[in-house]
């Protein structure tokens, strides 16, 4: 957990209901372009189709799912076009945010970022998720820094649909402990504070990922 996050209010009954559906998309439980049936999930989860909608209401907000009128709920379908596009958003914003916030990092902040590094070497062999959380947690921790309010509001709208694209990974990282080599590298780099070895080693690890989904790797 984001350490300068503040104390967030309970989560509705919608926001759990989303939070498993996502997980299933996540975890490959559900696929692209998969329908999701009201009735069947209403039954599941015991709950009303007001707040099963309201859940799927939050879903197509965030772009995991598309809302069909008279013809049904489907996960939405994340073409190459689209993964590039995450890739490419991604990309120019962790760039501009690690090279602003690079400068201004505290000692704490630093330790914070080795005990993500140490987490991830730790949890290696953990389902792939749980290295995705701690690979967003680090990148997020940085642009948050960053001092401009817009791009960490931009960051924060597409990082669902970042942690979807990584999640698609998984069989592309055969030895997992790869993904914590590379943010050792990161992290040296940051240390240094020499900003165009920070820039050269956040293009070096976004683009991996992008390499690996394609197999240009």
């Amino acid at each position: 957990m984001d350490k300068n996050a503040l104390e967030l209010k309970p989560k509705s009954l919608s926001h759990f209901i989303a939070d498993e559906i996502r997980r299933r998309i996540w975890e490959r439980e559900i696929d692209f372009g998969e329908r999701l049936l009201e009735p069947d999930l209403s039954a599941e989860f015991a709950v009303s189709r007001g707040s099963l909608r309201e859940a799927l209401q939050i879903l197509e907000h965030e772009g995991l799912v598309v809302i069909k009128p008279r013809k049904g709920t489907f996960v939405a379908t994340f073409t190459d076009k689209d993964l590039h596009e995450i890739y490419e958003a991604r990309l120019l914003l962790e760039v501009f945010a690690f090279t602003n916030a690079v400068p201004q990092l505290k000692e704490s902040d630093i330790q914070y970022l080795e005990s993500i590094k140490q987490a991830m070497y730790e949890r290696h062999d953990d389902k792939w998720i749980e290295l995705v959380n701690l690979d967003l947690e680090f990148h997020s921790y940085v642009v948050n820094l960053c001092r401009n309010e817009r791009i960490i509001k931009f960051y924060k709208t597409i990082q669902i649909q970042i942690r979807t694209f990584l999640t698609r990974l998984a069989e592309h990282y055969v030895d997992r402990k790869t993904l914590y080599a590379e943010h050792v590298e990161l992290l040296e780099a940051i240390k240094t504070k020499d900003l165009p070895l920070v820039e050269q080693k956040v293009r070096e690890h976004i683009e991996d990922g992008v390499q690996r989904l394609f197999g240009q790797k």
